[in-house]
């Protein structure tokens, strides 16, 4: 049965999102975020918490979770043993999703920009005094998606805190995020967790499944809730035929146009993640970083990608970041249009291969 690209990634993106979301409260952090939750305890504590935090790092790894779980702390009446104690008033609110002082900036669609107009509302939100008398809470999601206007009406905010806000800025990509923006906030890079320890969590997850759950967090490029999301519906196939078009490009069995008219019909920000993925870890692999993507590749493809220049392969992995930030700022180009110029790209960064040899 042919797949709905579109579809596909669109429905990807809405498990996902949901499992950042539907969990019991009070959240708590997954088991990799531990070292960074008892800074952010440590820091309540010693009332040095910072008015601003950028939780940077991979997709699928829990930064939203986590971020939620430190706003039911901070907001909290009588937090017990380091997490929200889930039965104060507070509490009800958050859980019944009516609490005032906590505010969610995100685009109004996914992959769309956030605007000015947002950035605005939210800056006369936080001029007011927080009603259940303690903190004022804002999650930025996801901070890349603020467009220029957007970014510089937030500056202010950062530059003169309001007392007890908290804001928690979420980056996928934070060199997207205007450096401004980033010098303001407290960095923590939240980096991808071992394998040993997202497959000791994924495995109980994945009883009756028929996907070795080595393989499946090896699909998901070790993010575990992207690993978990990629369980339910076609989100897996797709994946698979994403990368089985590029490998026929990479071997002259389908052209770059034909290629980019099969693709065009999908999401081109999840087209475009994939590929920016896919491309990354082609890279890693190059240097003898272990990759159970590319050693499952036919023997003739891996031949052919171990030739390729690293500087090369460099420069089209800032490309693709390039269209990405470029995506995320709003723009609205012709999908067709993009599509092709980055596969023909890809064929010219072979084509420089063979001439080298």
């Amino acid at each position: 049965m042919a797949l709905i690209p579109g579809r596909v990634s669109e429905d990807f993106g809405k498990r996902l999102a949901t499992l950042e979301n539907m969990r019991d409260f009070p959240a708590l952090p997954y088991p990799w975020q531990q070292n960074d939750w008892q800074s952010f305890s440590a820091q309540l504590e010693q009332r040095h918490l910072p008015h601003a935090l950028m939780l940077a790092g991979p997709q699928g790894i829990g930064k939203r979770h986590l971020a939620e779980a430190l706003a039911q702390r901070v907001l909290c009446l009588s937090p017990a043993s380091g997490t929200a104690c889930g039965k104060c008033r507070a509490c009800d609110l958050m859980k019944a999703g009516t609490h005032p002082d906590i505010t969610w900036l995100e685009p109004e669609e996914p992959g769309k920009a956030i605007k000015i107009d947002s950035v605005r509302a939210l800056i006369q939100t936080l001029g007011q005094t927080a009603q259940q008398g303690g903190y004022k809470v804002v999650i930025v999601d996801p901070a890349e998606a603020m467009n220029a206007n957007a970014s510089n009406a937030l500056l202010k905010s950062l530059e003169e805190p309001a007392e007890n806000t908290l804001l928690i800025l979420i980056s996928h990509t934070p060199s997207a995020v205007m450096p401004t923006i980033r010098s303001r906030c407290q960095m923590h890079l939240l980096a991808l967790p071992g394998e040993e320890q997202v497959l000791r969590w994924l495995t109980p997850l994945m009883t009756g499944s028929q996907v070795a759950p080595e393989r499946l967090l090896a699909a998901a490029r070790g993010a575990p809730l992207t690993a978990l999301a990629l369980l339910e519906g076609d989100a897996l196939e797709w994946r698979e035929q994403l990368q089985d078009g590029l490998v026929q490009l990479s071997e002259d069995r389908v052209s770059a146009i034909a290629l980019a008219a099969q693709w065009q019909n999908a999401d081109v920000a999840a087209t475009l993640e994939w590929l920016l993925g896919w491309v990354h870890d082609l890279a890693r692999w190059r240097v003898g970083a272990p990759s159970v993507v590319m050693d499952e590749l036919p023997e003739a493809a891996q031949q052919r990608f171990r030739q390729l220049s690293l500087p090369v392969l460099h420069r089209y992995l800032e490309k693709l970041l390039t269209t990405k930030k470029q995506l995320l700022s709003g723009a609205n180009p012709n999908k067709q249009l993009l599509l092709e110029e980055l596969l023909l790209d890809w064929g010219v960064l072979l084509k420089q291969r063979e001439r080298s040899q």
